[in-house]
């Protein structure tokens, strides 16, 4: 932890301009060479290269940033996901700020609190740093925080949302995954803070299983799966009080972000909603489970009546993605058909008992997640062999959420026959997917006499019972106007 002295430290002008001078620098080297202040300022430096990509705006604006703090942090990303807005939120866990930071843009006040005197100096400076001036930093813990509010010894007027991400390590250094074991314990506080908000968000750890949260706190809430770049960032939890209410506001009361955009924040979504909204006192969506991957439109499913809903009227057009119509959903691909004996290798249905042939479909992982693979395959008219395993189609779904391949050829898995294969096509570097195979990637790649990597693409999972290898073409990419390109053109 960064202590009071150096935090002092590292607000003296020289050491700035040190951090300033070697922001690129090895930070080892650096360490060595400056005869002051060098492990800090080398640590400082090799968090905020790190911040590049996780926190963008905290690295232009040159934040503080502690070590664990920084490593416990959402990204910048996975919280532009969070979609609510309103007059005050009241987040109870600050730790580096960066989910009060992105509320301090769609709230018109953020209170924020956090127990470590350290820290919330810290989340002042960043804050500042970043032009954030619509946030009060309260150092207490957020038990006494809620106690004083429910007393009146506090008082921040009409609450529309209260968040928290809850500690999840014990006071030896233990990682905890039950909520009631994390810090504060949000079921025991949940009936104060229900009476405080109509809304309640539980940051839980990403491995939080769903149903538990179901069978903690009933139909009464519902549940979000955020993922960034194919992989499974926040799970969070939403209790509603439909018996309070909220404050709908409109964009124009909301912070203005003029001086936010010098901060080098790099997200290319709109910081303010387009129309007024609410989405606190929505009971509609009580029961459901929301998908959230980056690049894709929100899916909803309703955990109750089990059956798939329309995206949530209260998305903002930033969430709510334009898909443009597939020009040729029915493209003809045969054309990227190796030159394989069709008899013996080409995938058909007749071997694989009537499976679709053309795409093989790799579901987004929050869909893994949420264990909705067989249903979501049924939503968009594919075939899935297992709910772990690939989903298969002759077909291009319309605003699918995950990626696509054209099967070039498929054949039952036989190593030798497929390394002689690999071997006569020049295919020396391959990419591994599998799903449903007993066996690893690199035990596969040993076994075909070819490493990992490259420009080519081949999955390995069961069809019926039997392992399967297909060789797949290039990503097709649905393009999208209103999403990022490099998010388009990553691979799983």
């Amino acid at each position: 932890m960064i202590s009071c002295n150096d935090i002092k430290t590292l607000l003296r002008p020289d050491v700035r301009e040190q951090i300033a001078v070697h922001l690129n620098d090895d930070p080892t080297k650096v360490a060595l060479s400056l005869r002051e202040n060098g492990p800090l300022v080398a640590t400082q430096i090799k968090y905020l290269q790190r911040a590049r990509i996780k926190l963008p705006a905290y690295y232009a604006a040159q934040c503080i940033l502690p070590p664990l703090s920084f490593e416990q942090a959402s990204s910048e990303e996975s919280a532009s996901l969070k979609h609510y807005t309103g007059h005050t939120c009241l987040d109870l866990t600050c730790g580096l700020g960066v989910d009060a930071f992105h509320f301090s843009k769609c709230f018109a006040q953020v209170v924020t609190v956090e127990q470590s005197a350290e820290l919330c100096e810290i989340a002042r400076i960043n804050f500042e740093r970043l032009q954030a001036r619509n946030i009060r930093i309260i150092t207490t813990t957020a038990e006494q925080y809620v106690a004083d509010l429910d007393s009146g010894a506090e008082s921040i007027g009409p609450i529309d949302l209260i968040y928290i991400d809850p500690a999840r390590r014990d006071s030896q250094g233990k990682k905890v995954w039950l909520l009631e074991d994390c810090s504060p314990n949000v079921t025991k506080l949940l009936p104060s803070l229900l009476q405080l908000s109509p809304l309640i968000v539980i940051k839980a750890s990403p491995l939080f299983d769903i149903d538990e949260a179901f069978r903690l706190f009933g139909e009464k809430c519902s549940v979000e799966i955020i993922s960034v770049r194919g992989e499974c960032k926040e799970v969070l939890i939403e209790i509603r009080n439909s018996q309070k209410n909220s404050t709908v506001v409109s964009s124009d009361s909301l912070p203005s972000t003029d001086n936010l955009s010098a901060t080098g924040n790099l997200s290319t979504r709109s910081e303010t909603p387009q129309t007024p909204v609410n989405v606190i006192t929505d009971s509609a969506q009580m029961g459901v489970i929301r998908l959230t991957a980056s690049g894709h439109p929100t899916l909803c499913y309703s955990h109750k009546e089990e059956k798939w809903l329309s995206p949530p009227q209260e998305k903002t057009e930033q969430q709510t993605s334009k898909q443009n119509p597939f020009p040729e959903q029915n493209q003809d691909h045969s054309a990227q058909i190796s030159a394989i004996q069709q008899d013996t290798l080409l995938f058909s249905r007749e071997k694989t008992d009537g499976i679709a042939t053309r795409y093989l479909l790799i579901p987004d992982v929050v869909l893994y997640k949420a264990r909705l693979i067989e249903q979501y395959a049924q939503y968009c008219g594919c075939r899935a062999n297992s709910a772990t395993g690939y989903l298969f189609s002759d077909h291009i779904p319309q605003s699918f959420v995950g990626h696509i391949y054209p099967i070039q050829w498929a054949t039952p898995y036989k190593p030798k026959a497929l390394k002689s294969q690999f071997k006569k096509d020049g295919i020396t570097r391959c990419n591994l997917l599998k799903k449903d195979f007993p066996q690893d990637a690199e035990t596969i790649a040993k076994s075909l006499g070819i490493r990992q990597g490259g420009t080519h693409y081949a999955a390995f999972t069961r069809i019926g019972t039997q392992p399967y290898a297909l060789m797949l073409g290039d990503e097709i990419f649905i393009q999208n106007p209103d999403i990022d390109q490099h998010e388009q053109q990553h691979k799983p």
